[in-house]
């Protein structure tokens, strides 16, 4: 700490003006420090106690709201104490803390049943070494899934290497029987072939350490920064050195003690006085033959993810949003951090409004509290006219405050009723619009419009706010999401104050209208700032990153499992025609055709492709539901993409099992007699 501070010890003292308020640099964070959040990096932090100042606004959030949960409380355990103890420990002092907030006055009127749960209420003490972090829950089963597949290519990549090293020790028979006959241990021969084996791996390891550094820094310039960019670094740690340096010593010895052990093993007699291919004994090829068997299972495996994962994005972008996100912009500003008053802010978001519909090439404005598809939400408990709720039933919808010209900016039909006007402002009459869900839910099969719902979810709330529309279902918080109740009111409805994303439709392309907004935005207030200004395009392709990832890196990871094992089924054919070779020119000598030495070579593929695939279609089906939460609209074992990744394999397997049947066809009788 003290070395950072010392390369940052220029700036403490310095005046900050962040939000309208005055600051003094009292201090500078140690590098690395990145925050208790992953995956948010904040580069000023301010006393809690400044918050009001900072952020005006929802005060719902504010510290002397102690049901507003906002805050992340850290402590560190005294020696002896464990996290079970701590929890049982503060558990007494939460309960006391509920019990107080029941005497309040917002429970005066809440029914038994909401008391009861809200008094059974428990806190969590959970380990604080790693942060807190919403993108790591997000990212955690996809990189389990990303991982599981990278071992299964390790695995074959392995089994060819085990391959390859056993071809390599057949043509080395008779130089290991003459040592052995000179006098050599079966020991001593075993550790110099592991010490051969161990090399490559740790060489293979190497190289591949170097290119992960560089995919991985390639990956993550294809992710999508957001508001701010992530703080994830590519650079390999100690950890990841130690985790690859043990990889490649248990893959050298596990995938080189097989083939170190059988190469030691030979008849000496028989290897000294004949050629190598004639003394292999069965146990080298029933060995190959099983590692070639388990590389088409895992293969076909990876396969198969990768196609489920493929067409699990396919649908997702397929997926109609349930609005018009072609030749549409979004953009978020927060007046209130520039010190803005509430009417203050009211009148800069009308002002801007007006300015974007006259602005050249816009065809409508609008704007809203939540930003769609952008994994926001906000919930808000109800009471609807004439329904009476079941204990302990969700009363709490998506919820949202908009601008007359929403539902038509973003191009949400309406079903029933009619849009906001500029006329529906916070007083006596108060509007609102619900979506399809709501009114089923609550209105059954009557007409919804005229109807009344209002916020509170006490016995007795007031039901002061009149539907006067019902909009067409749409996605609200992610492409995945089912279709929820929403239901919405004008912004001047309400009483807060906060920052809100405008939409823009435009009659060309969006991305030409940036500048015009960032033009209409500084003609009112040169110093609002503007932020996530993208298409809606643009938003939808960032709601699906995380599926494209898995599908990109599925699709990649599938290849070259494919790749490898047509390799190792290759390898092995060809040695076996080699090794065949003299009883192939008998054949051919007695009359044999070339179709049928062709079949004889090829029988054998179909058999080691068939027993990779019986084997692996089992496995598919029991493990494929392990990955049944990353998929949308497609079953974990669905049939058209088990039968294409079945016939993948089958087609590269049958092309590489073909060449060294087709050189069979092409071997010269006389020549193969003579053939040692």
């Amino acid at each position: 700490m003290g070395g950072a501070v010392s390369r940052g010890s220029g700036i403490l003292g310095s005046k900050l003006l962040v939000n309208g308020i005055p600051l003094t640099v009292i201090g500078v964070s140690e590098p690395g420090f990145d925050g208790i959040e992953v995956g948010s990096s904040p580069k000023i932090r301010i006393p809690v106690m400044m918050k009001k100042q900072m952020t005006p606004g929802w005060e719902m959030y504010s510290l002397e709201n102690r049901r507003g949960r906002w805050v992340n409380v850290f402590a560190r355990l005294r020696q002896g104490v464990n996290i079970k103890q701590a929890t049982a420990a503060l558990q007494p002092l939460f309960h006391s803390m509920l019990e107080a907030d029941v005497r309040e006055k917002d429970f005066a009127h809440a029914d038994a049943y909401t008391k009861q749960q809200f008094l059974r209420s428990t806190i969590d003490v959970m380990p604080g070494s790693q942060g807190r972090s919403g993108l790591r829950r997000q990212a955690q089963t996809p990189l389990v899934v990303l991982m599981a597949m990278v071992g299964l290519v390790l695995l074959i990549a392995c089994a060819n290497v085990a391959n390859l090293l056993m071809a390599r020790a057949t043509s080395r028979q008779k130089e290991i029987a003459v040592r052995l006959a000179l006098g050599a241990g079966r020991l001593r021969l075993t550790l110099q072939l592991m010490v051969e084996s161990l090399l490559l791996a740790m060489l293979g390891g190497a190289a591949g350490l170097a290119v992960a550094v560089w995919c991985d820094r390639l990956l993550l310039r294809l992710m999508p920064a957001g508001d701010a960019p992530l703080p994830l670094s590519a650079s390999p740690d100690a950890r990841i050195l130690g985790f690859a340096l043990a990889v490649s010593v248990l893959t050298g010895i596990i995938f080189g003690l097989a083939p170190a052990l059988q190469s030691t093993k030979v008849a000496l007699a028989p290897s000294l006085k004949e050629s190598a291919g004639a003394v292999v004994g069965g146990g080298h090829m029933r060995l190959r033959k099983l590692l070639v068997v388990g590389q088409v299972f895992l293969s076909l495996l990876l396969l198969i993810g990768g196609s489920l994962f493929i067409r699990s994005l396919g649908n997702l972008k397929a997926l109609n949003p349930g609005f018009q996100t072609h030749s549409l912009l979004a953009f978020s500003i927060d007046p209130r951090l520039n010190g803005y008053t509430r009417d203050r802010t009211l009148l800069f978001y009308r002002g801007l409004l007006d300015k974007l519909r006259g602005a050249p090439g816009v065809e409508s404005a609008a704007f809203a509290v939540v930003r769609v598809l952008a994994d926001d939400d906000w919930e808000n408990s109800i009471a609807v006219e004439g329904y009476e709720p079941k204990p302990g039933e969700d009363m709490n919808p998506y919820y949202n405050a908009v601008s007359p010209g929403y539902f038509a900016t973003l191009g949400l039909p309406l079903i029933a009723g009619r849009e906001f006007l500029a006329s529906d402002v916070n007083g006596a009459h108060k509007v609102g619009i619900v979506n399809q869900k709501f009114a089923q839910l609550y209105f059954g099969g009557r007409n919804a419009v005229g109807r009344h719902f209002g916020f509170g979810g006490d016995p007795g709330t007031k039901t002061d706010i009149e539907i006067v529309g019902v909009m067409k279902d749409a996605k609200y918080n992610n492409m995945r999401d089912e279709v929820l109740k929403q239901n919405f009111v004008p912004f001047d409805q309400t009483d807060i104050l906060t920052d809100v994303t405008f939409y823009v439709r435009t009659i060309r392309d969006p991305a030409q209208i940036f500048g015009v907004v960032r033009r209409v935005v500084g003609e009112l207030d040169r110093n609002m700032p503007i932020f996530a200004m993208r298409t809606l395009d643009m938003q939808v392709d960032q709601a699906l990153i995380a599926e494209r990832l898995i599908a990109f890196l599925a699709a990649i990871f599938g290849g070259l499992a494919t790749l490898l094992a047509a390799v190792g089924l290759y390898g092995v054919m060809a040695y076996n025609v080699g090794r065949r070779t003299r009883e192939i020119g008998i054949r051919m000598a007695l009359g044999a055709r070339g179709t049928s030495v062709m079949w004889l070579v090829m029988k054998e593929v179909l058999a080691l492709l068939g027993a990779g695939i019986a084997i692996a279609l089992p496995a598919a089906w029991g493990l494929s539901r392990l990955v049944a939460s990353q998929l949308y609209g497609i079953t974990p074992n669905d049939p058209l993409s088990i039968a294409a990744a079945t016939a993948t394999i089958a087609l590269v397997a049958a092309l590489a099992g073909y060449v060294p049947a087709f050189r069979a066809t092409r071997i010269d009788p006389i020549r193969a007699l003579r053939y040692e």
